[in-house]
């Protein structure tokens, strides 16, 4: 089986003095594809015309058309700019290699050329063009990537919201009440779910129109817990709700909020054992609402570094390792704060902190 030979990369060596340019090209070739030019003109036409060349020998000191005014050039065309431009230079001053690298020159070799320095020279600098490309193809990628998953999420919110909602619509036709509450409760989660996923998105590209507005914190939580009615009444979970107010106001987004609590009290539910009590507590203080969920069931010691960070329990058996993940994401995009705390290697407690209205 035969392989084919690698594509060489290809030189332009641009010197009014034939010998240089033969010199250049002997030293090169068996490496690299080299182009010649003997003058400025010619030199920008080749480069302009080849989108190629992956490296530009320029010398300085030519007629009508010398090495600065060519490398000005070269950098100020959209089609050459990225073209790496060594100086083939006789000078050694400070200030002439000081007005190359403004210019945008990349490197500069000394005449006489030393043939060792040349080939070295030569090879850093393709091999870094051809790093830069490719930097830029995986960016562009990234990107092209980036906008297609928002595509797809955006279709499938479309596609998937609308059959949801016709079965939340025939709920009330089914006679079996706990057996609609019980899809009804699955339905909202899925919603939920599909929900979060463009939500935790946008927040994370900092591209979420966030809302805020007063919402009452107390409404919340007694939502999220009907919300999982279900799998606590199996389970003779029992739920204590200690406010001092009927209603505490925070400064944030229903929907939101009510995904950071829908999650916390879900999480709770399933975590603890048969038989229990989840307690929480509502209070305000200096313009501040403390929402406080303590469960029975300590968070698992490995996990406890990790548990806010994306997919971190994704291996455990209660989930996508999303749920603490999302819960922080969208509590500090609403300038709030959440935190946990293990009590006696026994009980859980998770604090979430927002802004008062």
């Amino acid at each position: 089986m035969t392989t084919e030979p690698s594509k060489k990369n290809t030189i332009l060596v641009v010197d009014d003095e034939p010998g240089n340019i033969d010199l250049a090209s002997a030293l090169l070739k068996d490496k690299y594809k080299v182009k010649a030019a003997t003058n400025g003109k010619l030199a920008l036409k080749i480069a302009q015309a080849d989108p190629n060349i992956d490296l530009i020998l320029l010398d300085i000191m030519m007629p009508e058309m010398d090495g600065y005014e060519v490398c000005k050039e070269i950098k100020a065309n959209e089609a050459t700019k990225n073209i790496p431009v060594i100086f083939l230079t006789a000078k050694a001053e400070i200030a002439d290699i000081t007005s190359g690298f403004t210019l945008g020159a990349v490197d500069y070799i000394t005449k006489p050329l030393q043939p060792e320095i040349l080939k070295a020279r030569v090879k850093t600098h393709v091999t870094l063009h051809e790093s830069q490309i490719a930097l830029e193809n995986q960016v562009e990628t990234l990107i092209e990537n980036a906008k297609l998953r928002e595509d797809i999420e955006k279709l499938t919110h479309h596609d998937l919201k609308g059959p949801l909602g016709v079965i939340l619509f025939e709920l009330p036709k089914i006679a079996d009440k706990n057996v609609a509450r019980s899809i009804e409760e699955s339905t909202n989660n899925v919603l939920s779910m599909i929900n979060n996923t463009l939500d935790i998105f946008k927040i994370e590209n900092d591209t979420y129109p966030l809302s805020p507005d007063m919402v009452d914190l107390n409404k919340l939580v007694d939502k999220a817990i009907k919300a999982i009615s279900s799998l606590a009444e199996k389970k003779n979970i029992r739920f204590n709700v200690e406010s001092k107010q009927p209603s505490t106001y925070m400064d944030a987004e229903e929907l939101l909020c009510l995904s950071i609590f829908n999650n916390l009290v879900k999480n709770a539910v399933e975590a603890s054992p048969d038989n229990e009590e989840i307690n929480i507590t509502i209070s305000e203080s200096n313009d501040e609402i403390e929402f406080k969920l303590h469960n029975t069931g300590a968070i698992p010691a490995d996990l406890r570094e990790t548990l806010f960070e994306k997919y971190s329990t994704s291996n455990h058996i209660r989930g996508s390792g999303l749920g603490a993940y999302s819960a922080k994401l969208m509590t500090e995009a609403q300038k709030g704060r959440i935190s946990f705390n293990i009590i006696d290697e026994i009980y859980t407690e998770f604090t979430v902190i927002m802004p008062a209205y």
